[in-house]
């Protein structure tokens, strides 16, 4: 049950790459080739060409120095709009569920 003055939230969808082995299918992507890639797919899926979300997280299992700024750089990379905000997050197999987990966060307290 919710505690008063939260707002309920729910993951209505989402997207991913495929799963592949270590140095194989994406042995030549970059970080920002795949989040790039995912964040194309989930555009597609949900018909957001164009539009401004409140806020992208995105990460990677293990980001590099020029993955500085990996999740705004996708964004910008999409076909969201440019104006939507995004932070990068980093934590081993755990990136997803933190990223989700925050978000979450965030909307149920009125944040976003």
């Amino acid at each position: 049950m919710a505690q008063a003055g939260l707002r309920r939230v729910a993951v209505l969808g989402g997207v991913r790459i495929p799963f592949c082995r270590s140095h194989t299918a994406y042995a030549e992507l970059t970080n920002l080739d795949m989040l790039t890639a995912a964040l194309g797919g989930l555009v597609e899926r949900f018909a957001l060409h164009g539009v401004h979300i409140d806020e992208v997280v995105g990460g990677a299992v293990v980001t590099h120095a020029k993955d500085w700024n990996l999740a705004r750089e996708a964004v910008i990379g999409s076909a969201l709009a440019p104006t939507t905000p995004a932070i990068t997050m980093m934590q081993a197999c755990g990136t997803s569920l933190s990223g989700a987990l925050g978000l979450g966060a965030k909307i149920a307290t009125g944040q976003i």
